[in-house]
């Protein structure tokens, strides 16, 4: 990419691709070039200065890709945030810090991969959640706490028995 010479210049640049944020000069990373930029490529929060990594940009950022959230700085780490970037990328529930691994977190994290139950602390490795990882993956019972297990089993066998139940349009003649 040439280097951006204006404002204009990187703005219309990190439109078109998010990426080009990292040959951006620093003057010109103004929070609109860089909002724009992580609104296109997500992992362009890397190259967003410090400064310029408000909540909103962010935010952005892992709504656009779940993985950025390895780029957003501890302090702007919300349960927002957490909860949008495991909806994309359920994987990032590892760079989630414990004290934002929340059951709606970590419950939105297995329903989109089970194996994700790995890494939900174990307090909140409750039924509902340990069930939902098993629905969605069956390896996933290998880490559902043995005290679970039965309750998990029970849910599932309830689950394959409504399923095979015959659908009735109501009493026959």
């Amino acid at each position: 990419m040439r280097r951006c010479k204006t404002v204009e210049a990187a703005l219309a640049a990190v439109s078109e691709d998010g990426l080009a944020l990292r040959d951006v000069p620093e003057e010109m990373k103004t929070a609109e070039v860089c909002l724009v930029a992580v609104r296109e490529y997500g992992l362009a929060l890397a190259f967003v200065p410090t400064a310029m990594k408000t909540e909103e940009v962010c935010l952005e950022a892992v709504k656009q890709d779940g993985r950025a959230l390895k780029f957003v700085p501890a302090a702007r780490k919300t349960e927002e945030i957490c909860l949008e970037a495991v909806r994309l990328f359920p994987r990032a529930l590892r760079l989630v810090p414990e004290r934002l691994k929340t059951p709606a977190v970590c419950l939105e994290a297995v329903l989109r991969r089970g194996l994700s139950l790995l890494d939900v602390p174990v307090g909140l490795r409750t039924e509902e959640v340990c069930t939902a990882a098993v629905r969605q993956h069956p390896a996933a019972m290998q880490y559902v706490p043995v005290r679970l297990r039965d309750g998990v089993r029970d849910a599932l066998v309830e689950d394959a028995d409504a399923s095979t139940e015959p659908e009735t349009d109501g009493p026959r003649p």
